[in-house]
């Protein structure tokens, strides 16, 4: 009896203590970023006549999670991811509807939908992020890499189907300095698409 009543003291004592020094402890508070692609200056020329589809752009690994992610300039093979600095939704997600908005300012077809919407469409974009990542050491870069691809419906033709990548340095070393980079690296790699749809219609 005096031992179960020793070893309860002390159970209580060790939770009195923990309870102590977590209530000093700051609790980091989580961040979220969006990504935001300028649209183009002006509408061009249409390009496909009909609906234009875009999908969720596939991902892999940790690309599939909200975390932002980055790996160090000597170690390429490891990629890590933040703890508390998030993308708000999954970069895949973020990247379709960037696009799809992107496309539609641009006039590039008729109506420009995604596969929830439930339209038939004449043409037809899918794609695949492999990578959207921030390197830590020597410039301190950011790199995307896209794989995007568009083919006609009614024949399964495909039209375009390249991998895009661009490779930039932020204003500083800040992770909005990161996100902003990420969406003028995006924004130059939708418009590079675009031209690329242009020089096959």
């Amino acid at each position: 009896m005096r031992m179960t009543m020793i070893r309860r003291l002390s159970a209580l004592a060790l939770v009195a203590v923990l309870t102590a020094c977590g209530g000093n402890a700051t609790v980091p508070e989580n961040h979220f970023y969006r990504l935001e692609v300028t649209p183009p200056e002006a509408p061009g020329k249409q390009l496909m006549a009909g609906v234009l589809e875009v999908d969720r752009l596939l991902a892999a690994g940790e690309l599939t999670q909200r975390s932002i992610v980055y790996r160090r300039a000597d170690n390429p093979h490891q990629l890590q991811a933040y703890h508390y600095h998030f993308w708000n939704e999954a970069p895949g997600v973020l990247l379709q509807a960037e696009l799809v908005s992107y496309l539609r300012a641009a006039g590039i077809a008729s109506t420009v939908v995604t596969p929830e919407m439930r339209a038939r469409p004449d043409f037809a974009i899918t794609g695949r992020v492999e990578k959207l990542e921030r390197v830590i050491g020597g410039s301190n870069a950011g790199v995307i890499e896209m794989n995007l691809v568009l083919r006609r419906v009614n024949d399964g033709t495909v039209l375009v189907a390249k991998t895009y990548t661009r490779e930039f340095t932020p204003k500083d070393d800040g992770l909005t300095a990161l996100v902003k980079g990420f969406s003028a690296a995006a924004r130059d790699i939708f418009k590079a698409f675009v031209n690329d749809i242009a020089a096959q219609i």
